[in-house]
């Protein structure tokens, strides 16, 4: 819903997305504006795992639509009556991060019990849940990921844990600035739910790989 603000109150609200399906968790809620100025939504599975291979639904997905709620025409699936026109991309557990620097559009993902995710989220790529679960790394994941059109993560917390990665922020800050950390540069810095606590993931110069 968008909101105008006559600075003392919110009013007349627009609907800009409806009847996306909730469950008392996974519903992933994070957004973000790019510099295409679209807006980019993360939705989970809603507990429901099968919803992020369903290109019917709008959940366990990455959705990209225009401020006022129409789709871009260069959305991947734009006027396909078979499938959602909002979704950008899918295969999405449980999104909860969302944020872009320098064209990258990076997202933090929660795990089942293992491999939580910091995803970099492209157009039309399939993110593999619940059928992959962090990396392409068992024989069946690897199976699946070759011809599923897969991307793996940037990084996976941990093999063996979980953090219930939440928020993220991007860190790059002009050298001039007041209070400025410097060894934050051009840093994802990540909350957590279950071990609360901020951690900063230091990547490459092209935004790429983690340090």
């Amino acid at each position: 819903v968008r909101y105008k603000y006559n600075g003392f109150e919110l009013i007349e609200p627009t609907v800009i997305l409806d009847n996306i399906p909730g469950a008392g968790n996974h519903d992933g809620c994070r957004f973000a504006f790019g510099d295409d100025g679209k807006l980019y939504i993360t939705t989970g599975d809603a507990q429901n795992t099968s919803l992020a291979q369903d290109l019917t639904s709008l959940n366990g997905k990455v959705l990209r639509i225009n401020p006022d709620g129409t789709i871009p025409e260069d959305n991947p699936y734009y006027a396909m009556s078979s499938r959602r026109n909002e979704i950008w991309s899918y295969g999405h557990r449980n999104p909860q991060g969302l944020v872009f620097n320098n064209g990258i559009l990076y997202s933090s993902e929660h795990g089942p019990s293992t491999n939580d995710e910091m995803n970099i989220i492209e157009k039309d790529r399939n993110y593999g849940w619940p059928n992959v679960e962090g990396m392409c790394n068992e024989p069946l994941e690897e199976q699946y990921c070759e011809t599923h059109n897969i991307k793996e993560p940037l990084a996976i917390y941990y093999e063996n844990r979980t953090l219930a990665v939440a928020g993220i922020a991007f860190y790059n800050v002009e050298t001039s600035a007041p209070n400025l950390i410097p060894e934050f540069q051009n840093s994802l810095l990540m909350t957590t739910l279950k071990t609360g606590i901020l951690m900063q993931i230091k990547l490459s110069e092209d935004g790429k790989s983690v340090l």
